[in-house]
């Protein structure tokens, strides 16, 4: 368990303080600690690893229907959103086969690439998406086993208050 300053915290002799039996005020006391702790620091910090998680799972996604979209464009002609400023007034556009596009490349940047160019560039860029969401994924699930063994702590003291 971790606490708000992000300190191991030793839960092994929790009932006894001093040689003497905690008092139900103290567990009492804990046990709002405890509840605490997992509602203002341990479940918004699980909601924010998630949601980035799932940002970048979308990113590989759009990646990926953008290899598709530019394969298929040597048949015919392709269909794109076009941003015309700040991802606030978008545009449906027909591309006849263009020479070179402009493709997102990260961080707000735009790159000229050929259609070749552009999937070799898409591929590389999801293999890097790919590792940054395994490393994402992991620190959601390091959140998520914080959160279960602090629930495990919270039923501890709740059985040890019940005995009292």
């Amino acid at each position: 368990i971790i606490n708000a300053n992000r300190q191991p915290t030793n839960m092994t002799n929790m009932n006894t303080a001093g040689g003497e039996a905690l008092s139900k005020e103290v567990l009492e006391a804990k046990l709002k600690e405890y509840s605490f702790f997992i509602d203002e620091k341990l479940y918004p910090e699980l909601n924010r690893r998630v949601q980035a998680r799932e940002e970048v799972e979308q990113e590989i996604a759009d990646y990926k229907e953008l290899i598709a979209k530019l394969s298929e464009m040597q048949a015919h002609p392709i269909e794109v959103i076009s941003d015309l400023g700040f991802d606030t007034v978008l545009c449906h556009a027909v591309a006849q086969f263009p020479a070179k596009m402009f493709i997102h490349v990260g961080m707000g940047f735009h790159a000229e690439m050929t259609r070749n160019e552009g999937i070799d560039f898409c591929n590389k860029r999801i293999s890097f998406l790919d590792k940054l969401l395994t490393r994402r994924a992991a620190e959601a699930s390091e959140v998520a086993h914080h959160v279960e063994s602090s629930l495990t702590i919270i039923e501890e003291l709740a059985k040890e208050k019940e005995k009292i």
